[in-house]
């Protein structure tokens, strides 16, 4: 996709000189652009965005500077920053789907094209995209339907037709190798082992209700058995029936006590039940049936953590600690950082900020400018009024973890405690712009339009935040509902 110059009515661009020097830059970016000079073009870009930030082209031209440097996490906050600016920018959607489905991250993807075919449903590219999203997501009647619109839209578009060959065959093939199994389920309807291995056929087919219905078939079948009851876990988790997942993981230890990959299981399960207690009680189960397992003993650390049990957290977290400080591979390196993490984050959230810039500034010893530890540094230093370094530390974290929304959320809240206005509008937006869902990013958003008097905005900010609370309290009921 070209480079191109600003064309659109951005908000904030009234006109003024700075709107000439965002222009200005953008035509030396697209003269290094063409010069092959990348480096060059996204310096001259950033220099736009500067001058115009409300300029949707320049975060464009910017977002593409980024991509051809491999600058991919850059790209895609750009992309995504343009986007809130202009939502009719086309191409701004399809680049960045284009790079989610090159990092294997189909599901985003999909959710790109398809905002994008709201603005334009007449496009048999962006019908491509949506197939190719949906058949590496094993979702191959929606992919034929796709690819048969973009053929509708283009009859001669012969990727188009030779994508519904290929997704054609691949559920040809996934449909005669389920036959098989179904076949061999009939032989010896008594086999556990061939119901569990057309349960996994299913699943993988997107047939959960049909995993399911055999999944209880199993449970009626053998009732004692532990098998049953994962199988049927395994059902439940593929359509996201928490309460019934949590009953299943709860029959296989009951039958089978000395398991501690079921009571991980069922502790993860308890946790997305909001059953803190119960979770914990069923990580040291699974801890104490395995106490080799680090793994176990910081998802029971973490569960801690979430429930508010700092001290014990903490205690666990600082085991951790001094358990992988000798690492010497790249599985304990891992350990060493998330148990640093955990450790800093525990102490910020008792509200020990002393103790966790100590515990940052170890773990940045070992792991220079590790994002997670340069956000907890600056969690340390906002909580402490130590703003200047709090601001520091935020931007080195972004460096490092560009999409990551409660960056750019805390560094808004702390560019406005130090006065920066602007530059808390700016992040502010960024972090709305990384996740639209993110209520709290908005009611900063709303502070710091305030802040910059810009009431009416803010006011739209504030409306947005209630309605995501509102959706947020409307899914708790609802699940509530359905436990009663």
């Amino acid at each position: 996709m070209p480079y191109d110059e600003q064309t659109r009515g951005a908000s904030g661009s009234n006109g003024s000189s700075a709107d000439g020097a965002g222009q200005a830059y953008s035509r030396q970016g697209n003269e290094a652009a063409a010069a092959g000079d990348y480096e060059g073009a996204e310096e001259a870009f950033a220099q736009a965005v500067t001058a115009t930030p409300g300029d949707a082209r320049a975060r464009y031209n910017l977002a593409l500077a980024r991509q051809n440097l491999g600058d991919v996490e850059g790209a895609i906050a750009s992309y995504m920053r343009a986007i809130r600016l202009d939502p009719a920018l086309m191409e701004a959607y399809i680049n960045l789907g284009n790079l989610y489905g090159d990092l294997g991250l189909h599901e985003e993807s999909l959710e790109v094209f398809q905002r994008a075919l709201e603005l334009d449903t007449g496009n048999a590219e962006l019908f491509i995209n949506v197939g190719d999203a949906y058949k590496q997501l094993g979702f191959f009647d929606d992919a034929i339907l796709a690819y048969r619109q973009a053929q509708i839209l283009e009859p001669d578009n012969t990727l188009a037709a030779d994508n519904l060959l290929d997704v054609r065959e691949r559920q040809k093939q996934q449909t005669d190798h389920i036959a098989v199994l179904e076949k061999r389920l009939d032989e010896d309807p008594r086999d556990l082992e061939r119901y569990s291995t057309l349960v996994q056929a299913y699943l993988e087919a997107h047939r959960e209700q049909d995993a399911l219905t055999l999944a209880n078939q199993m449970v009626a079948l053998e009732p004692e058995s532990p098998d049953t009851y994962r199988t049927q876990a395994m059902a439940y988790e593929s359509l996201a029936r928490v309460d019934e997942a949590a009953d299943a993981w709860q029959h296989v230890v009951q039958l089978t006590p000395d398991d501690a990959e079921a009571w991980e299981h069922l502790g993860a399960w308890r946790e997305e039940q909001g059953l803190a207690d119960d979770a914990i009680d069923a990580y040291r189960k699974a801890s104490d049936l395995t106490p080799e397992s680090s793994g176990l003993r910081f998802s029971l650390a973490e569960a801690l953590r979430d429930a508010e049990r700092y001290d014990e957290a903490i205690e666990a977290f600082r085991g951790l600690v001094q358990e992988h400080s000798k690492a010497d591979n790249q599985d304990d390196e891992e350990a060493l950082a998330d148990s640093y993490s955990g450790l800093a984050a525990s102490l910020n959230l008792s509200e020990q900020h002393d103790e966790a810039l100590k515990v940052a500034d170890e773990f940045l010893q070992r792991f220079p400018d590790d994002p997670e530890a340069l956000y907890e540094q600056a969690s340390a230093y906002d909580a402490l009024g130590r703003h200047d370094e709090a601001i520091a530390s935020y931007e080195q974290a972004r460096v490092g973890d560009p999409l990551n929304p409660t960056i750019c959320n805390d560094l808004a809240d702390t560019y406005l405690a130090a006065g920066r206005t602007n530059d808390a509008v700016e992040m502010a937006e960024t972090a709305v712009s990384l996740d639209p869902e993110m209520a709290v990013a908005y009611e900063t958003l709303a502070q710091t339009l305030i802040a910059a008097g810009r009431n009416a905005e803010a006011e739209e900010a504030l409306q947005r935040a209630a309605e995501l609370h509102a959706a947020e309290d409307a899914e708790y009921q609802t699940e509530d509902d359905e436990e009663s």
